[in-house]
């Protein structure tokens, strides 16, 4: 395992079930309803094979020449934008936001992919072109969103969406067990690193968004380290309680605490009792 943006590690925590996601959208699907100002909104969708979670960056290569389209028109009035790709005319224009679902690879009986109904906005915060026409892209996830229909899927997406409701995850009790699984995402660092013998800087250590996010932030950050179970990531993204999302990671990370920590005890045993016991036997069979 390697350090990229930030450290990752394989999770030792219980089996999710495949149900937690969500049934595929009908195509073309259009849903007529009257709600308050405000809580719906038209999104261009990113359908990719990861979770995006709230206050997780996420990098993004584009190449394709629709997404390059895409996203020229959303970062319009930025230096270095591609002014012959931006569709002034798009109602996302100059907007630096769009929605990710996360798509599971897997097809349904006809033959399309399956994507999750619940996704997350992302926010271009950083962006660089290369030669041949790919851009590079830094996202942070904000807020959540519910898609309600597909307003068209050609040449990009777009899905009326439904920003969704966060608790307010306030109180001593959530303060403190947020406390308690950052200090097990520090444990289970510190262990992969040891055990894999790893070179890591002291942010990699320690990253900043431990002491400063609050909460519901951080349970959301959190789990963006699973991302080698990406439907329990999924699982997470659409837990409405922060406090059980808190309780779910907590229980993840005390079992990978545990077995990095029984894994590290027994490689350090394996390491130093053979050496150790053949050097005595040689230094014995040398004096007599």
């Amino acid at each position: 395992m390697a350090f990229a943006s930030k450290t990752a590690f394989s999770c030792a925590g219980p089996r999710t079930s495949r149900n937690v996601l969500p049934t595929r959208l009908s195509r073309h699907r259009r849903v007529e309803c009257v709600a308050k100002a405000g809580t719906r909104k038209q999104l261009p969708i990113f359908p990719l094979n990861v979770v995006a979670l709230p206050s997780a960056t996420v990098p993004l290569m584009i190449f394709e020449a629709r997404y390059r389209v895409l996203f020229n028109t959303i970062l319009a009035g930025e230096a270095g934008v591609e002014q012959d790709l931006v569709q002034t005319e798009s109602p996302f224009c100059g907007s630096r936001r769009f929605g990710m679902c996360y798509v599971d690879g897997r097809p349904d009986p006809s033959g399309a992919s399956r994507m999750a109904s619940v996704g997350t906005v992302l926010e271009v915060v950083d962006f660089a072109h290369v030669q041949d026409g790919r851009i590079f892209i830094t996202t942070k996830g904000r807020e959540r969103f519910r898609v309600l229909s597909i307003v068209k899927e050609r040449p990009i997406m777009i899905a009326e969406v439904e920003e969704l409701e966060e608790d307010e995850a306030e109180g001593e009790e959530v303060v403190v067990l947020a406390k308690e699984v950052a200090d097990l995402l520090r444990s289970t660092i510190r262990l992969n690193v040891k055990l894999n013998n790893l070179e890591a800087s002291e942010d990699q250590l320690e990253p900043e968004e431990l002491a400063g996010l609050g909460p519901r932030d951080l349970s959301y950050w959190i789990a963006s380290f699973f991302g080698d179970i990406k439907v329990l990531q999924q699982s997470l993204l659409e837990e409405e309680s922060t406090v059980k999302r808190l309780n779910r990671e907590k229980e993840i990370l005390s079992d990978t605490v545990r077995y990095y920590s029984a894994t590290v005890a027994l490689k350090s045993l394996s390491m130093s009792s053979p050496s150790s016991g053949s050097s005595a036997g040689d230094d014995k069979a040398k004096e007599a």
